[in-house]
């Protein structure tokens, strides 16, 4: 059985989802460069491959990995989201973003899922209906990350700003957490990481990543919401037999089973933003 490191620090990507009047959400997460990186440490850059289909209209990418050269290839795929970009990088990010899918089916950085919801009390600024970093040049980078080792999901995540070191986001481990975990110093230096976004991109990582820390964030409408989730809904009840574990995140939400998201008005948003966020954190692809 192959088993993927749990990704460290350094692996671990930071950018802006949105801006508010009261701070920013912070987004964690990987790219494909670090997926092809711990295939080549873990399997051997002999034993991975990557394969990808135009399925219906969509961009498909599958990846096959093996622990021995005499062994067959197992197929994990997935379909990469449409970039809204506009530099004529538009094919490359969809199709990085579908290899990323497929190597988080692998296991490859699915802890990310576990993440909290990161709101950083970061300074903004309104200009029109929309608000921006006030300092535009901003950005931020993982200092230290911990997990519980058995269900390998987040406890504790230090986030600073490159430029400053300020910490802006913390979450502390509790004593809940602890007790459930093996090896578990938070303060344990090869977890942390020193910035490395101060150093100029390589001109080939601003092709395949579109810095967006500087960007106001487009709020999701909610019919894109809804059929986000229903997407995931089809896929965990053809995993597990039964809607039951949606009908559990419903009513954690919202404490009312019988809430509907495909009859939701636009006062509902935050409820449907949240039972949307919570089926990802649980595993599932949106």
């Amino acid at each position: 059985m192959i088993n993927f490191p749990l990704l460290i620090a350094d692996d671990i990507e930071v950018k802006v989802k949105q801006c508010t009047k009261s701070g920013v959400l912070l987004l964690l997460y990987k790219t494909a460069r670090t997926d092809a990186r711990i295939l080549d440490e873990t399997v051997g850059p002999m034993n991975w491959e990557c394969r990808y289909a135009d399925i219906k209209g969509n961009l498909y990418c599958g990846v096959g990995i093996r622990e021995k050269e005499e062994q067959e290839f197992v197929w994990k795929w997935d379909c990469g989201i449409e970039s809204d970009q506009d530099d004529g990088q538009e094919k490359k990010a969809e199709a990085s973003d579908a290899f990323k899918r497929a190597c988080s089916r692998l296991g490859i950085g699915r802890e990310l899922y576990t993440s909290p919801k990161i709101w950083a009390d970061i300074a903004t600024v309104q200009k029109g209906d929309k608000y921006f970093l006030e300092d535009k040049f901003a950005s931020y980078y993982v200092s230290k990350i911990e997990y519980n080792e058995k269900s390998r999901s987040i406890i504790g995540l230090e986030i600073r700003n490159v430029k400053t070191g300020t910490v802006v986001y913390t979450l502390e481990p509790t004593r809940k957490t602890l007790s459930a975990a093996s090896d578990l110093d938070f303060d344990d230096k090869k977890e942390v990481s020193k910035p490395k976004k101060s150093e100029p991109k390589k001109k080939e990582e601003k092709e395949e990543i579109r810095e967006v820390q500087n960007e106001p964030v487009e709020k999701e409408d909610l019919k894109t919401l809804v059929r986000q989730i229903g997407n995931m809904v089809k896929s965990l009840t053809e995993k597990e037999g039964s809607p039951a574990k949606y009908k559990e995140i419903v009513k954690q939400v919202t404490g009312d089973t019988k809430f509907k998201c495909n009859v939701a008005t636009e006062d509902d948003y935050d409820t449907v933003l949240a039972i949307r966020d919570e089926l990802v954190a649980s595993g599932l692809n949106a």
